[in-house]
């Protein structure tokens, strides 16, 4: 399976919009181009969807072609990743999230001293790359006309559109989410990125204080030609329908024919099947 879906998932994750979960929920539909930069956004390709529900203090996140639920549980500090298809599932508490994104860090590092020193053949650039992931620096640039901010490096620039949002709580709260969902992508898919870029975007939103994101570019040029653009459709809200979805995964959670498993298994299941 071509992994541009789940490459392009892990970047560009939707931005929630402020929640109100325990009241009327929230409900975000995310699309992501793959677009040639020569050509208008709308004609890219689409590589992924996924479906944000929020609703009583939990975050229900799906996409369809991974095939897999996330389901954020702030109050318990835990993940819960499931997968109907391969009938497992797993919990991955914040602290399990700290401790491998820790070490992967701390492996990395050994590994960045040793190509340094010559005991490996490495390409420069992508050393280069996986040095900036572990300490990313953005330019940081805002145009009013457009609210559009923009985060630029040699290494990958992210272009941002953004929305006015009455509340900065609730915007602090939902970025609060994303920064865990980094971090928990950054687990589940080791060969993935790290999560600190992601964690800076974050931050240079947090800074704007009013404002959500509605448009996320992510531009890699020259290494990688393609821009990948995700694109959110925010409802406030949710829809019959919507109940149902969560009941439906509610249920699947609880169903004795989804096997909990450990981090370690569920990443191997998925591994495989995504691979085939």
């Amino acid at each position: 399976m071509n992994k541009l879906w789940l490459l392009s998932w892990l970047l560009l994750l939707p931005f929630l919009a402020g929640e109100r979960c325990a009241a009327q929920g929230l409900k975000i539909s995310t699309q992501i181009r793959a677009v040639d930069p020569a050509t208008p956004a709308a004609e890219g390709t689409v590589v992924s969807s996924s479906l944000t529900l929020c609703h009583n203090g939990r975050i229900f996140d799906y996409v369809a072609l991974a095939d897999e639920l996330c389901v954020f549980d702030p109050v318990q500090k835990h993940f819960v990743v499931a997968s109907a298809s391969r009938r497992i599932q797993t919990l991955v508490t914040f602290d399990e999230i700290r401790h491998h994104t820790e070490t992967r860090r701390l492996r990395t590092e050994e590994y960045l001293q040793e190509m340094s020193a010559g005991t490996a053949t490495v390409g420069g650039a992508e050393l280069e790359f996986i040095r900036f992931q572990l300490n990313p620096e953005f330019r940081q640039s805002f145009e009013p006309a457009r609210n559009l901010l923009v985060l630029a490096s040699p290494a990958l620039t992210y272009r941002i559109e953004l929305c006015r949002w009455e509340d900065a709580e609730q915007v602090d709260r939902c970025l609060t989410w994303r920064d865990w969902t980094a971090r928990l992508n950054s687990v589940l898919h080791p060969d993935n990125l790290f999560p600190e870029p992601r964690l800076e975007v974050n931050r240079a939103i947090r800074e704007r204080g009013d404002s959500l994101p509605v448009v996320v570019e992510l531009d890699r040029r020259p290494a990688v030609n393609t821009l990948l653009r995700a694109e959110h459709q925010i409802t406030t809200g949710l829809s019959d329908d919507d109940h149902s979805r969560i009941a439906k995964w509610e249920s699947m959670l609880r169903s004795a024919d989804l096997q909990t498993v450990p981090l370690r298994r569920y990443q191997q299941t998925a591994l495989v099947s995504r691979n085939r």
